[in-house]
């Protein structure tokens, strides 16, 4: 017997076609997805099934995919007001010296429960805050986070790796004793990581290494150093099959990742901003993915091409750098950043339509990142990781064009269904197994902790800019 019909909804299904099944219907079974069809076909192959959802008036679609966020960041946004420089050394700070295995799990949860919400079902998070403050001096840390994300049942790619040279950098672990930390250490702990939480439960490991800049300093000893150990890493994700990451690329460094030897289909780099001719063409010419993300602080102070990497063939999948430090994992809101963005770059209107920024979040993201064969459109055999968006809320009424409608109107909180490889996880906009009371809570009290124990509690006194017009 068939394990759910999801059925009634208009189904953008992504697929080669692109197809649109107005009162359309999706068949699971054993957490794959079994027929994608009009819903009397479907009805007809699958006459039973232990689990209905009636999406009627609902649009039907695959789970979101979000190609960059932070680890951590859950519990730490907002701080500093705005203040870029500041919120960056509490991470430091925070990551490093404040935030023991609960701090993870808890924000971890929270953050899964959010993506959850807003119908994201696979993300990418780094275990930290950024390139140069990876919380990799035991291997205790990843754990708390993995399981918390496996609790609430999302999907997630953890990037986990080397902090930035030079070394040993200090620690507080576990125990609460502050230690030097190595690079060997960490390129152990990592290895241990992958070994413990790859392919298990929805969790995916890749690694990451630091970003070498120009501003980082040419010293050619130094920058042999940082060559070497990031080859180092991105050997260690190939001997495992998984994923590379490099968080911040601009304005030549990725022609330096590639002198390196970094690039390669199995490499993703975020942001990538003012790029040179060099860089578009490394990207192109050696199949290396991009995460653009357009409500990132990195946007507004560098423009990233997209459209130019587009035309040139370079898989560019769309990333919320959730939640870092004023912004949601709602991909629908940067869905839309997304097209007013570059539509604003070049004063041209026609940039971007609807259907490509869902491309960006769904197929292409999984394309990117080498999932094409299980996720990233409503196909049989594929992953049944399936969302439902309300067509009949006032703003989104009248619900004639449905792929604009999603795209331009929507917002997380008009998911009302999530499904995560055959498990409902959302229905009807409440959580049937996560406890949110529970992890909000939790979230709460590790926050305050957190802020007691890195003595940043002044950090978190609003100041709002009333009657101003710069912070």
């Amino acid at each position: 017997m068939t394990d759910l019909i999801i059925e009634g909804g208009t189904v953008i299904t992504m697929d080669g076609a692109r197809r649109v099944i107005p009162d359309g219907a999706v068949a699971v079974t054993d957490g794959k997805i079994a027929a994608v069809g009009p819903r009397a076909e479907v009805a007809a192959a699958h006459p039973e099934a232990a689990q209905r959802i009636d999406a009627r008036g609902k649009a039907v679609l695959p789970g979101l995919i979000d190609g960059h966020a932070h680890a951590g960041h859950g519990l730490v946004k907002t701080l500093a007001n705005g203040n870029s420089a500041a919120w960056m050394e509490a991470c430091r700070v925070i990551y490093t010296l404040a935030s023991p295995p609960s701090f993870w799990a808890a924000e971890g949860a929270l953050a899964a429960l959010e993506r959850l919400r807003f119908g994201v079902t696979t993300g990418v998070s780094l275990l930290g805050g950024g390139d140069s403050v990876m919380r990799s001096d035991d291997p205790a840390f990843a754990a708390a986070h993995c399981d918390a994300v496996r609790g609430v049942g999302t999907r997630s790619i953890v990037a986990i790796g080397p902090t930035r040279p030079p070394f040993p950098r200090p620690y507080i672990g576990v125990d609460g004793v502050e230690r030097p930390v190595t690079f060997e250490q960490q390129m152990e702990v990592v290895e241990e990581v992958i070994r413990a939480q790859h392919g298990k439960g929805g969790i995916r490991i890749a690694t990451l290494t630091a970003t070498h800049r120009e501003e980082h300093g040419d010293d050619p000893a130094m920058t042999a150093e940082v060559a070497r150990q990031s080859l180092a890493t991105k050997e260690l994700a190939d001997r495992y099959g998984c994923l590379f990451h490099q968080d911040g690329h601009r304005s030549g460094s990725v022609v330096t990742a590639r002198n390196f030897g970094l690039l390669g289909p199995n490499t993703f780099f975020s942001h990538c901003t003012d790029l040179t001719e060099g860089d578009i063409d490394a990207f192109a010419e050696t199949g290396t993915g991009v995460v653009h993300n357009p409500s990132a602080i990195a946007s507004v102070r560098g423009y990233c091409p997209a459209i130019t990497l587009l035309e040139r063939g370079v898989n560019v999948m769309l990333g919320s750098d959730a939640t870092a430090p004023d912004r949601s994992g709602d991909m629908f809101r940067h869905m839309f950043q997304l097209i007013r963005y570059h539509q604003r770059k070049f004063q041209d209107e026609k940039l971007l339509p609807p259907g490509k920024a869902l491309e960006m979040c769904t197929v292409d993201a999984a394309r990117t990142l080498g999932l094409s064969d299980e996720i990233g459109s409503l196909e049989p055999g594929k992953l049944a990781d399936v969302i439902t968006v309300d067509l009949e809320a006032p703003h989104m009424a009248p619900a004639n064009m449905p792929v604009s409608r999603v795209v331009y109107f929507a917002s997380g909180g008009d998911v009302r269904d999530v499904v995560v490889g055959g498990r409902v996880l959302l229905r009807d906009g409440a959580f049937t197994e996560a406890d949110r009371a529970a992890i909000v809570g939790a979230a709460e009290a590790e926050t305050a902790a957190m802020l007691s124990r890195a003595g940043l509690e002044a950090l978190a006194v609003e100041a709002p800019g009333w009657g101003r017009l710069r912070r």
